[in-house]
């Protein structure tokens, strides 16, 4: 599947990143409003509101940057649905500041760090002049006890000695998790993060079945009910993997019959693309047998794929076509006219039956292998 890399919270990455610490200077802290319930996300820095999830820009823009340590800052870019490494965010003003990190892109398209979204945010609440002021949800602070957390926000769901931890969805149906860690009877740190409901899990040969038609139907019929369901993409994600991979089609088409999509008139370039649509409709492919121990990290799966024969059916009309020695918009139109009837006469080629692996730690299917099962079915593999 194209720009297809599904969610993981394990996900590692290619970069390492290191925290360093220095000595500020003094500043007094001006007041900000925040909202008195947790679920709001928000939170105060220094008199300056942030909330958790937002965008990385949203501290880079003001007055944070990232750790630089790590060789290919300039050119690193997540996937869709991909979580970075951990990593530290400074502030320019006090260089005693900094936050620990984690970064999730929610677009289609690879982003850099800061074009993406907090999806762990964790900070210390120290007491002190020199340290960063941070004040939570209901005037949590670092004088803070256990007791006023436990005011402010109700019974934890989940205690472990002096960690309280809380979950709640936010107003974009995202699930959170927040812990609240106190020492010597006073808050001293404060994580924020995306719940691991969040993401849809394999973690059997069934499951993994039903997460492999799923997203294949996704890709080339367009149905995602399941697949949103058990939590593998959003909708609005899932129909951007649609439309990829129609658009993808699309464009090996027109290449293919020697169309330039960039200056081909736009309607005739959504001709194509309904043609792209019927010909993903008619592919089809057996469900996958899936070797892989329950709760395994490691396995495989084999996946029998019949190709579409329409790259030969439109032979001989597109032939035909050539043979007037037509050009531009022209050209374009009477290709697509012959090709559209072409659609009703789909039939398959010779049956292909692969191998490829699973990891349920990462990506569960690599982005090799979507592309690789696209070309076949398309009948673009060369």
């Amino acid at each position: 599947m194209k720009r297809m890399v599904l969610m993981s919270l394990c996900t590692v990455l290619c970069f390492q990143i290191t925290a360093c610490s220095g000595l500020g200077t003094d500043s007094k802290t001006p007041e900000v409003a925040i909202s008195d319930q947790l679920e709001s996300g928000e939170l105060a820095i220094d008199g300056k509101k942030y909330a958790f999830p937002s965008a990385i820009s949203d501290w880079t823009n003001n007055g944070w940057h990232i750790s630089n340590n790590y060789a290919n800052t300039d050119t690193f870019e997540l996937e869709n649905l991909v979580e970075s490494n951990e990593f530290e965010v400074f502030n320019d003003e006090k260089e005693s500041e900094y936050v620990s990190m984690c970064a999730i892109n929610f677009e289609s398209d690879p982003a850099k760090i800061e074009e993406s979204t907090t999806s762990y945010l964790k900070m210390k609440m120290l007491d002190g002049k020199k340290s960063m002021q941070v004040v939570l949800p209901g005037g949590i602070t670092s004088k803070s006890t256990k007791e006023d957390v436990i005011n402010a926000y109700g019974e934890p769901a989940e205690e472990d000695g002096d960690d309280l931890c809380y979950y709640y969805t936010n107003g974009d149906g995202l699930d959170i998790a927040v812990e609240i860690s106190v020492v010597n009877d006073k808050v001293y740190m404060a994580a924020f993060g995306l719940a691991d409901s969040n993401w849809g899990s394999v973690t059997n040969a069934q499951e993994c079945v039903d997460f492999i038609n799923g997203a294949l139907e996704t890709s080339f019929y367009g149905k995602f009910g399941t697949y949103v369901e058990n939590k593998f993409d959003t909708e609005e994600g899932a129909q951007a993997l649609y439309e990829s991979e129609v658009e993808y089609y699309a464009q090996g088409l027109m290449y293919y019959l020697d169309i330039d999509s960039e200056t081909v008139d736009g309607g005739i370039a959504d001709g194509f693309r309904d043609v792209s649509r019927k010909v993903l409709a008619k592919f089809k492919w057996d469900d996958p047998v899936v070797d892989l121990e329950d709760d395994a990290n490691w396995g495989s799966f084999e996946i029998t794929m019949y190709p579409t024969d329409f790259l030969d059916i439109i032979e001989e009309d597109v032939l035909a076509v050539m043979d007037k020695g037509l050009e531009g918009d022209e050209y374009a139109q009477a290709i697509l006219d012959a090709i559209s009837p072409k659609v009703g006469e789909i039939s398959y080629k010779e049956v292909v039956t692969e191998s490829y692996d699973i990891d349920t730690q990462g990506t569960i299917v690599s982005q090799e292998t979507w592309d690789e099962i696209d070309d076949i079915l398309m009948d673009f593999a060369e």
